[in-house]
């Protein structure tokens, strides 16, 4: 009997800024922002609000031209810069069938499922199955409500025949065991947040191929992770990417940078995911098959 186990690790992210600004330096020092006025708190608060204030500017406010752009008066220099990056990996020990789906309510056991927690929304679970993600904002006697459901461009349509619903937590996911009968699926969800006026950039690396030792899992390079054919690869929910092929196709991870999620604006809990794929032929090696993935977030500033 053969058993193909496969199993992915999230490495972890880091965030990248780039700005330009003009500045009075010296060897010692640096003034990044001026003013002259006088008066005002330099920052007022109670329990509700914060306050920003001066007073005696004069000039304030924006002006731009083809190159260049001004924000004029001493709290246009206050720049509060924002890049937040959460992923959460498929946790299949908390998987319940869902039975329907009205609204933001998915019908389901609800037991262990917590407030707060990602979970995944599966119609179909398998190689053609459609996908949303949400945050749980209440749980019922039967059911769990979230906050939103971000899908890939087609909504789910929940009727409770190989539907799921799923828990997104931690930083690696398991296929199980592999068959030669069946697409095995494995969801990322990612979340970013960023002030960045241009938006921002997810990019996924590999460490290398979907291995046990010396065998391996290949790489998916017809745009399709098929049912008996060995082929391992991920597809993006983002369906606008200008510089991969994760929005259209069934794609492979390569040890380069690829783009997996965008943003062209500054954007507050932009959700995405991948959904991973593997299948196996009656040829491939049995064994534990794993491959690291590393996600890299970047601001466009």
């Amino acid at each position: 009997m053969r058993t193909i186990v496969a199993a992915m690790v999230l490495a972890g992210f880091f965030g990248t800024a780039a700005c330009a600004f003009a500045q009075m330096t010296s060897t010692d020092y640096q003034i990044r922002w001026d003013t002259v006025g006088n008066g005002g708190d330099d920052t007022s608060s109670s329990s509700s609000y914060i306050l920003r204030d001066t007073t005696g500017n004069a000039g304030i406010g924006e002006s731009s031209s083809a190159s260049f752009g001004l924000g004029a008066g001493y709290r246009e220099g206050v720049l509060s810069e924002v890049l937040d990056f959460s992923f959460f990996a498929q946790d299949d020990s908390v998987s319940k069938e869902a039975t329907a789906l009205a609204g933001l309510t998915i019908s389901c056991d609800p037991a262990g499922f917590t407030v707060g927690d990602m979970v995944s929304l599966l119609q179909d679970k398998g190689a053609g199955q459609v996908t949303a993600i949400g945050r749980i904002v209440s749980i019922g006697g039967g059911s769990i409500t979230v906050d939103a459901l971000k899908d890939g461009g087609v909504v789910p349509v929940i009727d409770g025949s190989n539907d799921y619903v799923v828990l997104l937590s931690g930083d690696s996911s398991s296929f199980g065991t592999l068959s030669v009968s069946a697409v095995r699926t494995s969801v990322i969800g990612m979340s970013v947040s960023t002030s960045a006026s241009a938006g921002y950039v997810v990019q996924v690396q590999s460490d290398g191929d979907f291995r046990n030792g010396a065998e391996t899992i290949n790489p998916v390079a017809d745009g399709t992770v098929t049912t008996g054919s060995e082929e391992y690869g991920a597809r993006s929910s983002d369906t606008a990417l200008a510089t991969s092929t994760f929005d259209t196709a069934d794609s492979a991870f390569t040890t380069s940078f690829q783009t997996i999620a965008d943003s062209a604006t500054a954007v507050s809990n932009d959700r995405n995911f991948l959904v991973d794929k593997a299948a196996i032929s009656a040829l491939t090696v049995s064994g534990s098959y794993a491959q690291t993935l590393t996600l890299i977030v970047s601001g466009n500033y």
